[in-house]
């Protein structure tokens, strides 16, 4: 086995096989590689650094005070849900209500007739079931004629 291919295998061996004489083919060569074996140590040394890093870390707070802050959590969640079903619900009702309302033909107040002695001698006829609006300008030679069909619902 060459030192390279000791190497690459030390990444991903277990502990126990980066031991010299362990009953593997990289445990031999430890035994016989002075370089590789001080390789082999240096992981162990940081894995023994880890291990006892991890033992000694612990929680910032305790199991009381963080089941208290997940169910407030869960809370707060909650009520958020509740009051966005809530403002569904009478968004819901307010489109239905205004679908249900009846529509009846109302002519909007805009709308409204003009006496013919205010259309400066222009006159404009809708046919039946519609409506037309006249806009004068201040120029006495343009009139603004809107055509307003009203839709028929069944």
């Amino acid at each position: 086995m060459t030192c390279a291919d000791a190497r690459r295998l030390m990444l991903e061996a277990d502990l126990a096989e980066l031991t010299p004489g362990a009953g593997s083919e990289l445990g031999a060569h430890l035994a016989a590689c002075a370089a590789c074996r001080g390789a082999a140590a240096e992981i162990r040394g940081l894995e023994a650094g880890l291990a006892a890093w991890l033992g000694a870390a612990r929680p910032h707070t305790d199991d009381a005070s963080a089941i208290a802050r997940a169910a407030a959590t869960a809370r707060r969640r909650a009520s958020i849900r509740r009051a966005g079903a809530t403002l569904s619900l009478a968004a819901a009702a307010v489109l239905a209500g205004l679908l249900v309302l009846p529509r009846g033909r109302q002519q909007p107040s805009f709308l409204a007739p003009r006496p013919a002695a205010a259309s400066r001698g222009f006159s404009v006829v809708a046919p039946p079931g519609n409506d037309v609006l006249v806009l004068q300008s201040a120029d006495p030679n343009i009139v603004v004629v809107w055509y307003l069909p009203y839709r028929r619902s069944s």
